[in-house]
């Protein structure tokens, strides 16, 4: 309960928390001296830190984790701020030709924080078989037809080992079946199962999807943005220009921000705080997204970046009814 009282104090004031400060923060009135003796045992956890020797307290990475998963209240937004949120999608959709770019601005505004938004779209035909052509008699070098809706690729592959064309064609018979029933990605896989990770069978297989995905690969296309850049500037935390502009740097870099969002739960608004982002210019900042889909050919990661020191109910619940709206205006343009 102290804990709980003492992170959301400090999200409002930006200033170290002292025991005076949370006397009257409670329904059942706690004494000071119990109130530092808990914030003892807190700091002594890693909950709290100290700023200087004689300042009050301020949560830790660690606080923020435990405050996210268990101690937040849910933010309920009320009707006039979720009206508000339709309103500027429905007025930037209309606006602006690029989804994406209408989406970071609304959320940027809506939420008051730095937003990001990033989307990777597969502009390539799909690879509807694939056919292996010998190109010697002793099975070491065959060529490699991707066959898709209306253009064909090709390769030569060079084996360390010979494959029969019996095996070969067994094989061509695996990845077509795995292509049809949308199981490529778990081909490998068996095939290293069934005949060994370091057979000339398996080795043949990788070269075949490696060559399928990269083909994918190179007719994607991404769009990044960032907005409201200058919005971070206007927190305590970043005053120091050199910290600001390493987080600046950071964001710059849609790689970077990419491999942040790995392993984003779908569905859901996840949370990465702190040190947790495993990148020394972003140790007190935290970064909430989520997945969003607006139709078929619209999908990405949304979110936004704040100091650690932000409102983690109210930008979860935002984020949340973003995305709702932003399903729903999808389906209505449908």
């Amino acid at each position: 309960m102290i804990l709980k009282a003492i992170i959301e104090n400090y999200i409002d004031t930006a200033e170290p928390v002292g025991s005076k400060a949370l006397m009257g923060a409670f329904e059942k009135p706690l004494s000071s001296a119990t109130i530092r003796n808990e914030m003892s045992e807190l700091e002594e956890m890693g909950l709290l830190e100290k700023q200087h020797v004689s300042s009050g307290r301020v949560p830790s990475s660690q606080a923020y984790r435990l405050y996210v998963d268990e101690l937040m209240d849910q933010y309920r937004m009320a009707a006039m701020e979720l009206q508000r949120l339709r309103d500027e999608m429905e007025h930037r959709m209309h606006e602006m030709d690029s989804i994406l770019l209408a989406a970071s601005r609304v959320v940027s505004k809506v939420t008051n924080h730095t937003a990001v938004a990033l989307t990777q779209r597969s502009m390539g035909e799909t690879v509807r078989k694939i056919e292996l052509i010998p190109m010697d008699g002793n099975g070491s070098q065959y060529a490699l037809v991707l066959i898709c809706e209306n253009t064909v690729r090709n390769k030569v592959l060079r084996l360390r080992q010979p494959v029969s064309p019996e095996n070969v064609s067994a094989l061509t018979g695996f990845i077509n079946m795995a292509i049809a029933e949308g199981r490529l990605q778990r081909l490998q896989g068996v095939v290293e199962q069934s005949f060994g990770p370091h057979s000339a069978f398996a080795h043949l297989s990788q070269q075949v999807v490696d060559f399928i995905e990269e083909s994918g690969r190179e007719n994607d296309s991404m769009e990044y943005y960032v907005e409201g850049a200058s919005k971070l500037l206007s927190n305590r935390e970043y005053q120091d220009a050199k910290k600001a502009g390493m987080v600046l740097d950071h964001l710059a870099d849609p790689e970077s921000i990419r491999d942040m969002v790995q392993n984003a739960l779908p569905g859901r608004v996840n949370v990465r705080i702190g040190p947790e982002n495993a990148d020394p210019a972003l140790t007190e900042t935290s970064f909430v997204f989520t997945t969003y889909e607006f139709d078929a050919n619209h999908k990405g990661i949304i979110g936004i970046v704040a100091p650690t020191r932000m409102d983690y109910a109210k930008a979860t619940a935002q984020l949340s009814a973003f995305v709702n709206t932003l399903g729903e205006l999808g389906g209505k343009n449908k």
